[in-house]
């Protein structure tokens, strides 16, 4: 599985794998600014808005391994181009029937897209770049979540005085239509027909990889962290600070988007030889400063805002760090699908059970102040993991 591509062939098939990324971080962000209108449309409460918000995740923690075990057979196209078709059909079930079952069978749907992408994006872009410029290339790929988010919560404010969170669900089902079309056209070909074939030596292979765990460990908490952001600061801003629907989703748009340049900055820091743990620190030592500047009472509102700004650049270190040192671990491309499949299916535990746990603490303690301190924990733990397991993993890789 090698590659001859000239370097703008590489950029092509790199920002056309970002494309369908961003369309899975608009399936996913959309929440986050319509959350208001799908509450008070549906009767939900917060704990309750907190595990729609978890749905999507749900699959992740089961199906990891399995897609990235069968990715290499099934073809790279075939697998992102369904991931296109996912996105699509988990809009269009809310959209048709307009239940709070539907959004949540939606949303598993979308989180099947996001699994297959999230797998196929990184191993894709591992496949026809040269290894010599993959970290600049992984830290361009590792932007698609922010980048999704920040055009979901650019648009909310235009779209959802016009008809509630459905507008802003079918702005997401015609970039995921769009994003389809670009991988069609831009992805290269699958050199093979399709097999569903499971190779049970690559599966033993990863599995004894411990090191994917603890990778897997660091990113669920980085996606903790993003998710909280994401899809609390909203509903927060809008009930706690007196906030406009405007105001709120520009300043998320606006974190999202320097959080894109964070992780291209993260990309090449690692091109140029920083070590992928020291950037996994720098962010979580970060995140209790941005935590309590958020969360605690009496914090001035310009203050909050600085520090949701100058925390997006701090925040988004990790992503291009764990899939750089994945592609380190392997021994050939082909083990790059199912290595990134075991690491994304920890992951996924901390998209699955952030927003619910968040969710469930403010309604409990009746006070913001408790997301801070799940941000706190999450930073302790990802910090012993960095110093007791992943330094002694990067040095031999």
């Amino acid at each position: 599985m090698t590659t001859s591509r000239t370097l703008p062939g590489q950029w092509l098939i790199t920002l056309t794998t970002l494309v369908c990324g961003a369309a899975c971080g608009i399936h996913i962000a959309k929440l986050g600014p319509s959350m208001q209108s799908v509450m008070e449309s549906f009767g939900l409460s917060l704990s309750e808005a907190g595990l729609l918000a978890s749905t999507f995740s749900l699959l992740t923690i089961f199906i990891g391994v399995f897609v990235g075990n069968i990715i290499s057979n099934f073809g790279l196209k075939r697998f992102i181009c369904l991931a296109m078709l996912f996105l699509t059909f988990g809009s269009l079930s809310a959209l048709i029937f307009k239940t709070y079952t539907s959004l949540i069978v939606g949303r598993a749907l979308e989180g099947i897209g996001l699994i297959i992408m999230m797998i196929a994006g990184p191993t894709t872009i591992s496949i026809f770049t040269n290894q010599n410029s993959i970290a600049k290339h992984m830290g361009v790929w590792s932007a698609f979540m922010p980048l999704g988010t920040a055009l979901s919560f650019l648009v909310a404010p235009i779209l959802i005085p016009i008809g509630g969170w459905r507008s802003v669900w079918d702005f997401s089902l015609i970039f995921s239509v769009f994003a389809l079309a670009a991988a069609w056209l831009w992805i290269p070909k699958d050199a093979h027909s399709a097999k569903v074939k499971y190779d049970h030596k690559l599966l033993k292979r990863t599995l004894g990889q411990t090191a994917l765990i603890w990778i897997g460990c660091i990113f669920a908490m980085h996606s903790l962290v993003f998710h909280i952001v994401l899809q609390f600061i909203p509903i927060y801003g809008l009930d706690s600070l007196g906030s406009s629907l405007l105001t709120v989703s520009y300043v998320i748009a606006g974190f999202c988007i320097l959080n894109v340049f964070g992780n291209f900055i993260a990309g090449n820091a690692i091109h140029r030889g920083i070590r992928p743990s020291h950037l996994i620190s720098l962010h979580f030592i970060a995140v209790p400063i941005l935590a309590a500047l958020l969360f605690f009472p009496g914090i001035a509102d310009d203050i909050r805002f600085i520090a949701l700004i100058l925390g997006a650049l701090f925040t988004s270190l990790t992503p291009s760090a764990a899939f750089t040192i994945i592609t380190k671990l392997t021994s050939k491309k082909s083990e790059i699908p199912a290595f990134n499949g075991l690491m994304l299916q920890v992951q996924g535990g901390g998209i699955l059970f952030g927003p619910s746990l968040t969710g469930w603490a403010v309604d409990t303690f009746d006070s913001w102040s408790a997301a801070a301190f799940i941000l706190f924990c999450a930073s302790i733990i990802v910090l012993l993991i960095v110093n007791i397991k992943l330094k002694p993993v990067e040095m031999l890789t």
